[in-house]
């Protein structure tokens, strides 16, 4: 038995990749996705091989080289997805909403590849920032609520893009490295040689892909690619491929810049953006009328600021029930329009002020590029950005994102958004075919269990699992001692991958 150990519908719905890869890779891809389904453990390649059981009968090189040398595209591979998030969930006919954000995987070795020094504002205390060692991705996914399903919606992860700091940390001359260093010659054990490596260097000051090679400096800081610049590359990618239809970004303040919001504009017309923006703001007014005599103005007479028109204005306050993350909120919502000349000249905006009429929560300020938007719409469609933070949080927790241990430049930038899809897989198959099945297994919850009307992530890997198993230890054709020993391999390969 040499098929992945995968329902019937997941299959079907792997089969709809089958253009991105090779036909040898595209075998490799669906043996991964099993093994990364069944790993209870790591999920790191080594545990996915095991846990794929015979499905895995090639050199276990070949699925290294997947992530390493294979001939795929990861870009490829989520418009793909995005296509079939479109269509499978028919989302073509209302505003598809895209949440972008960046998560930092963290991560240790002084020699893996790509890595650099981040802040991680998980480890803040107060004030004082707390840097950490990794790799830093910027994601953009897709919104997707099912309502007979569940209240609130899940973001779906389909784009990538890796972001290299400036600071490397991981010296060649660090203490740790001296200190390893000299505890092996007293050991009598050879030099370790595994060098640093990147694939881009600088030639003619324009920054190329190259073969793997050393990692001798950084990157230029006028080369290397900001956080905002790679979001926007992701951003016109989707335009392109999907002209006719309707985007919504929903983001926090870090990517409410020039390079995005003016940048995407510029070079499209299906975007739309609603974002954190800055209580301090400077807004104008469109630019009158030219009249003929000198340069055409730019920009209109001053307003005031966000935070300065909320104070001069407390009549315009009006209080109102939304809906944030599955709940009926009341607040405080007032709004006016203003352009923001520095991040998107020529083009009024859409400011929110949030004020929570308790007192408990600071004053918010938001804003939308459509100026036809309400401001219930902007505030509730804001807090659809939260379910990415959730999904890289079972990304991490379930499917291992963080625990990779790839060290190669192409297979850092493939393995944790790899695991990220799996997510979105999961996922999407639960809400197409998997959530019919659950109705229809026995649920066993623990005494301090309380079930929400929410499935989880545990919930939807449980299922797709279950539904796994009772298609092969169940099929009719085997006899029952060849059921006994399909299983017992099985479960001897998981406890093995854990």
């Amino acid at each position: 038995m040499n098929d992945p150990m995968l329902p019937l519908t997941l299959l079907n719905l792997l089969a709809e990749f089958s253009g991105v890869f090779t036909a040898p890779s595209f075998d490799n891809f669906r043996v991964l996705v099993s093994g990364f389904v069944h790993s209870f453990g790591r999920h790191g390649i080594s545990d996915a091989i095991r846990a794929a059981g015979p499905a895995a009968h090639k050199h276990y090189s070949v699925y290294y080289r997947f992530f390493s040398r294979a001939t795929w595209s990861l870009d490829e591979f989520g418009l793909c997805l995005l296509a079939l998030l479109i269509a499978g969930l028919r989302l073509a006919g209302a505003e598809v909403e895209l949440v972008l954000d960046d998560t930092l995987s963290r991560g240790t070795g002084k020699k893996v590849a790509l890595a650099t020094m981040h802040a991680d504002p998980l480890r803040r205390q107060g004030n004082r920032p707390f840097m950490a060692y990794g790799h830093v991705f910027v994601v953009l996914s897709v919104h997707v609520c099912i309502p007979p399903i569940a209240p609130t919606g899940w973001a779906l992860p389909v784009l990538f893009r890796l972001y290299q700091g400036s600071k490397r940390g991981g010296r060649d001359d660090s203490p740790s490295d001296r200190g390893r260093a000299l505890s092996r010659r007293r050991k009598g054990k050879n030099q370790r040689e595994r060098v640093r490596l990147t694939d881009l260097t600088v030639i003619d000051g324009q920054l190329h892909e190259c073969p793997a090679q050393p990692d001798d400096q950084p990157l230029p800081d006028l080369l290397r690619k900001t956080k905002l610049q790679l979001a926007t590359e992701m951003l016109l990618k989707v335009a392109a491929r999907f002209p006719n239809v309707r985007f919504r970004v929903l983001a926090d303040h870090l990517y409410n810049g020039n390079a995005v919001l003016h940048e995407v504009h510029s070079q499209t017309n299906n975007i739309h953006f609603t974002m954190r923006g800055r209580a301090d703001a400077a807004l104008f007014e469109m630019p009158p009328p030219y009249e003929g005599s000198g340069r055409p103005r730019v920009k209109g007479n001053r307003l005031p600021n966000p935070k300065q028109w909320a104070n001069q204005n407390p009549e315009a306050f009006e209080t109102c029930t939304v809906a944030l993350y599955g709940k009926q909120v009341e607040v405080q919502l007032a709004s006016f329009v203003g352009m923001a000349y520095r991040s998107l000249p020529g083009r009024l905006m859409h400011y929110v002020v949030v004020r929570d009429p308790r007192g408990i929560y600071k004053t918010d300020y938001l804003f939308d590029t459509d100026i036809n938007t309400t401001a219930i719409q902007v505030v509730e469609g804001y807090s659809r950005r939260w379910p990415l933070e959730r999904s890289f949080q079972d990304s991490k927790q379930k499917l291992g994102v963080e625990k990779h241990q790839t060290q190669l430049p192409k297979s850092v930038r493939r393995c944790a958004p790899f695991s990220m899809l799996m997510y979105s897989l999961v996922v999407l198959w639960y809400l197409l075919d998997g959530h019919r099945m659950a109705q229809q297994m026995t649920e066993y919850h623990d005494p301090w269990y309380h079930k929400t009307a929410r499935p989880s992530f545990s919930e939807m890997l449980a299922c797709l699992r279950r539904a796994s198993w009772s298609e092969v230890f169940f099929d009719p054709s085997l006899d029952g001692g060849t059921r006994q020993k399909v299983m017992a391999e099985y479960l001897a390969r998981v406890v093995a991958s854990g």
